[in-house]
């Protein structure tokens, strides 16, 4: 193996092994009496906040390196709209209501299926990791679109037991 498969299987598998609570939360929801659900529930929220601004932490770092992968104001850009996204779901989750907060995060993150890596860069980005962060995004879009569905199901209206 080459050191370029081995860096490769090595964050494939940290990014899996990072979500795969999200998936496991997102999905628990569906199958735990209501009480235990909306604890879940808020656990998935917490859960993604800090996965977001961990996110956003390392991209921040990323662009303080002038060596990275990323361009240093791409970087610094990205780390900041991760950072609003995380914020501003914990916001509106915690003062209006947790469908929002979750509206939040997910249009913040189908906008981020947009953005490109650019290609100038020092050291080119390679296409296993464009792809996985593609992955990942996509995965967490699904989490969330499970949990939109939890909090707006009409036969179990959990958004009731959170305003009692």
């Amino acid at each position: 193996m080459n050191s370029s498969n081995l860096r490769e299987r090595y964050f494939k598998g940290r990014i899996y092994i990072i979500l795969t609570p999200a998936i496991i939360l997102a999905s628990s929801v569906w199958f735990t009496p209501n009480m235990l659900a909306i604890k879940l529930a808020h656990t998935f929220q917490i859960y993604l906040s800090l996965l977001l601004l961990f996110a956003s932490s390392y991209l921040w770092t990323q662009s303080k390196i002038t060596t990275s992968i990323f361009p240093q104001s791409f970087a610094f850009k990205l780390a900041l709209i991760l950072l609003l996204i995380s914020i501003g779901g914990a916001l509106l989750t915690l003062y209006l209501n947790p469908a929002y907060g979750l509206g939040l995060f997910l249009a913040g993150l189908l906008s981020l299926l947009f953005f490109e890596f650019p290609d100038k860069t020092k050291i080119p980005s390679p296409f296993w990791f464009k792809k996985l962060v593609r992955k990942s995004n996509i995965m967490l879009c699904i989490c969330l679109i499970v949990m939109l569905a939890y909090w707006l199901n009409p036969y179990t209206e959990p958004l009731n037991y959170y305003f009692l």
